[in-house]
């Protein structure tokens, strides 16, 4: 018989040093065990996203019983770089485990399925990984990952695992935790929203399904958010897939890794408010105020060009020319020469560029104020 094919979670090892401070075609009844080689793939190119770069360590199978796609996530440029290692060893050695134990699995049940003469089909291990959060200014310093894991035993579908991993960016890391972002109580905050956002459509959940988050809880921050996250048939059935609950963090979470705090809500530019999805304003470490290049730039009227070759941004307005490279602060003016702003721009895990508020003031000759909580540009 078939046993469930179970995905291994993080290792008591890996488990203890994150909460210490660190997430088919048939084949004949006679299926053939021998392995093919594995093929890891090269790390590819690591792709910005803010000050953390991820790239993937691709360990690639296949043999009559069974087929590997895994995008192992490699991180590079955490400040604190024994945590990185820590945690880029947790992620590698997890993936590989889940892989051995579906082999070993597929070897037993191929077995088993020749004895009874039924006919075996080839199981199927996944892993694919998103960044959510980048690490940087622009993420008020909190990186964010989540991992999936994909597996296939028989049956009319696999199932997926999503292990999360929250990160504060700082020169001795932390994880970042659901009460470091609600406060001690957390579970009643994030129960009620919950319960109120299932009772909108009870029919899609299980009934009593829902009794209240875990201790263990994953989650993952994205853009001003946390996602709470929850896996196939533990609230809700299989069609609902991995349900997601998304939480507005508190605005002062927004610099979590910073002693600056007191955000502005609120950024007007020409009289009209900007959407704080679209343009939202963050804090550095060093407590300077950052905003969104594009938002605020295209509602003052200038044109914008990604510049690939130089990883740049262009901003043009009648004769008024500028360039903004990523991660250097040298701030040009219509080929003048350069003027440092004390904070290099950074993109964030969604593609979007944020350059110090000082920016528009020094470089564009902008009239900035900020006051009674709102940034106001004209």
């Amino acid at each position: 018989m078939k046993t469930p094919f179970k995905l291994l979670t993080l290792s008591i090892a890996g488990a203890c040093l994150l909460t210490a401070g660190i997430p088919g075609s048939r084949v004949s009844a006679e299926p053939s065990s021998a392995s093919a080689p594995v093929q890891t793939v090269p790390i590819s190119a690591p792709v910005q996203q803010g000050a953390v770069k991820v790239s993937a360590k691709a360990v690639q199978e296949k043999t009559d019983l069974y087929s590997a796609d895994l995008s192992i996530p490699v991180i590079e440029g955490l400040k604190d770089k024994k945590y990185q290692d820590e945690l880029n060893d947790i992620l590698e050695r997890d993936a590989m485990k889940d892989l051995e134990l579906l082999k070993k699995q597929a070897e037993n049940d191929a077995t088993e399925a020749k004895k009874s003469g039924f006919e075996f089909r080839p199981y199927e291990v996944t892993v694919k990984y998103e960044v959510k959060a980048g690490g940087g200014a622009a993420d008020a310093d909190m990186f964010s990952i989540a991992v999936t894991t994909y597996a296939y035993t028989g049956g009319a579908h696999g199932l997926p695992r999503t292990d999360t991993y929250n990160v504060l960016n700082q020169d001795a890391a932390k994880r970042i935790e659901l009460k470091d972002l609600f406060g001690a109580d957390y579970k009643q905050t994030i129960d009620k929203h919950i319960k109120d956002e299932i009772a909108k459509h009870p029919d899609d959940y299980f009934k009593d399904g829902f009794e209240g988050i875990a201790d263990t809880q994953s989650f993952y921050i994205h853009r001003g958010n946390a996602v709470i996250v929850f896996g196939p048939y533990e609230i809700a059935p299989y069609a609902a897939g991995m349900p997601e609950f998304t939480i507005p963090l508190p605005k002062q979470v927004q610099t979590l890794g910073t002693e600056a705090g007191g955000l502005p809500q609120k950024l007007v530019v020409n009289g009209a408010e900007l959407s704080t999805v679209d343009a939202a304003v963050y804090t550095d470490a060093k407590g300077t105020v950052t905003v969104s290049l594009r938002s605020v730039a295209e509602a003052l009227g200038y044109e914008l060009k990604w510049n690939a070759e130089q990883q740049a941004v262009e901003l043009h307005k009648g004769a008024q020319w500028t360039i903004v490279r990523t991660g250097k602060d040298e701030y040009v003016i219509n080929k003048m020469a350069p003027v440092s702003l004390g904070t290099a721009p950074a993109i964030n895990s969604e593609g979007k560029m944020y350059v110090p508020l000082a920016f528009f003031s020094d470089i564009l000759k902008a009239d900035v104020k900020s006051e009674a909580g709102t940034i106001t540009i004209r």
